[in-house]
């Protein structure tokens, strides 16, 4: 999903992947009152049903946030959100569904961005509208946005956002009545949200919250990201995951993606030796311990920008984000499956070598190979497999547990399902940060 400029108007374009990738559409239809669109959020729901928000700017220069899905072969009738219609501001919108109930958030104002306040709507089925918008956080004359939400398995949204004037950023949720809250996730006396602190929040299937955003320690001057988690007794204090203490570079723009307490990872862009250079990084929380930073790009040749992060169901994180080429205006998408083959940052610490030789191929009763290994954190594993003559033949994924024996299971297939022949293969493993490889013999039936 990207933006792309024609003339003067921008318009909303998607892809779909189905085996290959679709010719691209546009999603919002030509309409002679706006101008451009700005800023989509994609977001699917239990059903698989494709949900899309995005900003209308309009002839008048009014803000408005519309809405679409994809129904059959494509996608349905441009929907404004923010009704009633009696703000001029109206931006930076994001989805999520959850529980059968899909939610979109955003800010808006009458006039002034210094009045903004976070808005909520819910889709209602049987009308085929937004419901009426609730105000979700307090008009008290500071600047509210940069939002995000989260909807549980209940259909209970869970909404963050940045309030400028106090540095703070701030969490409240729906309990089926009213909005509850605002609470303040981060202790402004130790980090102060910086004015475009941009938290995101995810929530992993323990129901427990995850939040990252754009901070300031007290009585220092540059940008970090912080991490937070509540898992249900409230904010615990903000830690720092980024780490760089030999120059004093900028951190911006973080996202979060969180299947569970140990494997939660953030991305986001750095200002880099360049004042106008950023590059992108990420990094894993494994339940105890932070992994050392991962830079994602590989390009000195880009600005790097705004990084998108998600776990698939396997629980790797894929990352996308926007680069251009020095001296061009124009933006291309890049996209990184951060544990896959060639992905992990040559800048990334080595493993120690007790674990570089940690895997083993073992032969099963059933005569299919089986590795084992050891890997230093718990997250994600990839085993590829390769013929003598450096052919890929398969590739399996899981999740790896830290200090113990792992064990991972190759049915001795390729992708169709057809038997591999007898012979000599060699296999690398991805876990933990780390790599291995090693050479065995498949032996037929």
């Amino acid at each position: 999903m990207w933006f792309r400029t024609r003339g003067e108007t921008t318009l909303v374009f998607s892809v779909r992947h189905d085996g290959m990738w679709e010719p691209e559409r546009g999603v919002g239809p030509n309409a002679p009152h706006v101008y451009c669109r700005l800023r989509p959020s994609l977001y699917f729901d239990g059903n698989g049903r494709a949900w899309l928000t995005w900003t209308n700017q309009n002839l008048d220069n009014s803000l408005d946030v519309a809405s679409s899905f994809w129904e059959d072969s494509g996608w349905s009738p441009e929907v404004q959100v923010n009704t009633p219609d009696v703000d001029s501001l109206n931006a930076v919108s994001q989805i999520a569904c959850g529980g059968g109930q899909v939610w979109c958030v955003w800010s808006g104002a009458r006039n002034s961005v210094a009045n903004l306040s976070v808005y909520a709507s819910r889709w209602n089925g049987q009308t085929g509208r937004w419901g009426p918008k609730m105000q979700v956080s307090p008009a008290n004359g500071n600047c509210h946005w940069w939002t995000d939400v989260a909807v549980d398995s209940l259909g209970r949204p869970q909404v963050v956002w940045c309030e400028t004037e106090r540095t703070a950023i701030r969490n409240s949720y729906y309990d089926g009545l009213q909005w509850v809250g605002p609470f303040l996730v981060n202790d402004s006396s130790h980090v102060r949200a910086a004015s475009y602190g941009d938290p995101h929040i995810a929530l992993d299937r323990d129901g427990i919250l995850h939040v990252s955003y754009t901070g300031v320690l007290v009585g220092t001057s540059r940008r970090d990201i912080f991490y937070a988690r509540n898992d249900g007794t409230g904010w615990m204090s903000s830690v720092r995951v980024t780490h760089d203490t030999l120059h004093n570079y900028d951190e911006w723009y973080s996202d979060i993606a969180a299947d569970s307490r140990d494997n939660v990872w953030i991305a986001w862009e750095r200002q880099d030796e360049e004042p106008d250079q950023f590059r992108i990084y990420a990094v894993h929380f494994d339940g105890r311990l932070w992994s050392p930073e991962q830079r994602l790009d590989d390009s000195s040749a880009y600005y790097d920008e705004s990084p998108a992060i998600a776990l698939d169901t396997l629980g790797f994180p894929c990352v996308a984000w926007d680069a251009s080429r020095y001296g061009s205006a124009n933006d291309d998408v890049y996209f990184n499956h951060v544990l896959a083959p060639g992905a992990v940052s040559q800048n990334a610490p080595c493993a120690p070598a007790a674990y570089g030789t940690a895997i083993r191929a073992l032969m099963t009763p059933t005569r299919r190979p089986a590795f084992s290994y050891t890997a230093p954190i718990t997250g994600v594993a990839r085993l590829d497999v390769f013929d003598r003559s450096g052919r890929f033949v398969r590739g399996v994924s899981g999740r790896c547990a830290a200090g113990t024996q792992n064990y991972v299971l190759w049915d001795g297939c390729f992708p169709n399902g057809k038997s591999a022949p007898t012979g000599i293969y060699i296999c690398r493993l991805w876990a933990g940060g780390i790599s291995a490889t090693c050479s065995f013999v498949l032996l037929s039936d």
